[in-house]
């Protein structure tokens, strides 16, 4: 299967500040022990699939500049910088102030445990990571520079695991910021709840709203050839078990479908969609003639995530997730279980394949779209019970308490892997980390501002959606 993930997602610059005004009393040589310093940080980022893309010394205004001019030739979508001595800020600020757009995580590094009894000035100069730490972030904050600070030894894993995760958010922040999302047709009649003024979004957070006529999209559809139909039908079969319900022209429609929204996705550089299908050139017409649950949900585990009704909002806490986690399905709660604390997880058609169990010994299944079975003609999507597991709601929506006009919410809880087996898509059962009874909790999560519609992601990632958010400069809600 192809990928869709952005491939820079993963690859930072690694900035090292150095000093030579105190390199003297040192008891080695110090230029040198940074040297490998650099090395050893980039065998340790290695470890965690982050490749430096860049790496070196600022040690100089010159040196600062020259560091800009070369990180931005490369496809670096963060900045880590390795603050391991006093450094004066005015070197590093001469890299970071060239590069504006790029998140920065600063790694106050330490390679000691201990003081020990004999600490002496050498020591000092060596290990100062608290005194070059605040010299730059003092200047950083002065000006609005955003950052996220981690602190710990270079042989604490817990310590690494930290500046990667927060690496991921920052190189998520940054693809988010230059994302390109497609809305197909304008969201159904009144549902306000999930539209967004795409001006405001993009001088809040970059984003591109990309307007996409549903007619191109019906265009698309009838120019896929039979020989893309049977390709992406052979795919399908060797990932699914096929209804036999499901066979026939309601499986060749969907088919079709998911190939003209591969090449749409493709051809428009699209990071993530919103379709409102619901119109007369798709839904309601003869060609296609169906609703696409299927070729979003396939998009969507591939790495470019769709929602439906038009909902920018929702495609947006979609695709923070997929970067960040992997997999994240679009989905609403439908129903709380107030005796197991439990709420349910359905949706009208959408899939991600990554949240399969690939332990179950069913396969996932492809069906007749029952939500749709009263159309002239209906298509298919996705069944499967999503896995057990660790995992994280994220909402996305226009907010009038934040200075930016929008937030992130997330709430962290647990897939309980009970099933419902009469649910016609992909779902399951989630329930809250909080304390509180269910009830109380889902009020909570509304009461932040929530959409009905949200992403659901595997693994607690609600620390990482902050960090997205606060490199973006949006407000974020942790609900718990």
């Amino acid at each position: 299967m192809r990928k869709h993930y952005l491939s820079n997602i993963r690859q930072v610059a690694v900035l090292v500040p150095y000093w030579a005004f105190w390199e003297k009393r040192a008891s080695h040589n110090l230029r040198e022990d940074r040297l490998r310093l650099v090395d050893q940080v980039e065998a340790l980022l290695s470890k965690s699939s982050v490749e430096v893309c860049w790496k070196g010394f600022v040690d100089s205004l010159t040196a600062g500049v020259e560091a800009a001019e070369a990180i931005r030739l490369t496809p670096a979508a963060a900045i880590l910088v390795v603050q391991s001595m006093a450094v004066a800020p005015a070197y590093t600020l001469s890299t970071l102030n060239q590069l504006p757009d790029l998140p920065v995580i600063i790694w106050a590094l330490d390679k000691h445990y201990d003081l020990p009894a004999e600490y002496d000035a050498a020591d000092i100069t060596a290990a100062g990571s608290t005194v070059g730490s605040p010299m730059l972030t003092n200047v950083l904050n002065r000006y609005g520079r955003c950052y996220i600070l981690v602190a710990g030894r270079i042989h604490d894993s817990q310590c690494v695991e930290k500046v990667v995760r927060a690496l991921a958010a920052g190189s998520v922040a940054s693809a988010i910021s230059k994302a390109r999302i497609a809305r197909v047709g304008k969201p159904i009649e009144g549902y306000d709840c999930v539209d967004v003024n795409d001006q405001l979004l993009k001088a809040a957070m970059g984003i591109e709203v990309v307007v996409i006529d549903p007619d191109e999209v019906r265009r698309r559809y009838l120019e896929v050839g039979e020989d893309q139909v049977n390709a992406l039908a052979e795919e399908v079969r060797s990932n699914f078990d096929i209804d036999p319900d499901a066979e026939g022209e309601s499986f060749q429609r969907s088919m079709r479908f998911g190939a003209a929204l591969e090449k749409l996705d493709k051809e428009k550089r699209l990071s993530a969609g919103a379709m409102n299908c619901h119109v007369p050139e798709i839904r309601f017409s003869d060609v296609p003639g169906i609703t696409p649950c299927f070729a979003l949900g396939r998009e969507t585990s591939l790495g470019i995530p769709w929602s439906c009704t038009g909902d920018v909002i929702t495609a947006i806490a979609l695709l923070a997730g997929k970067l960040l986690s992997g997999a994240a399905l679009y989905h609403e709660l439908e129903a709380i279980d107030y005796l197991n604390n439990e709420i349910a997880i359905a949706n009208s058609g959408e899939h991600d394949l990554i949240w399969y169990d690939q332990r179950c010994k069913v396969r996932p299944q492809i069906k007749l779209n029952k939500w749709f079975l009263l159309d002239t003609r209906c298509g298919v999507c996705a069944r499967f019970e999503m896995k057990r597991g660790p995992a994280t709601l994220i909402s996305f929506t226009p907010h009038h308490a934040e200075p930016s006009g929008f937030r992130f919410i997330a709430a962290e809880g647990h897939i309980t892997g009970r099933h419902l087996p009469h649910n016609p898509t992909v779902g399951g059962a989630f329930r809250f980390a909080g304390e509180e009874p269910v009830s109380a909790l889902w009020q909570h999560w509304v009461n932040a501002g929530v959409n009905h519609h949200s992403a659901i992601t595997p693994g607690h990632i609600a620390v990482d959606i902050g960090m997205v958010a606060k490199f973006l400069k949006v407000g974020f809600i942790k609900v718990s």
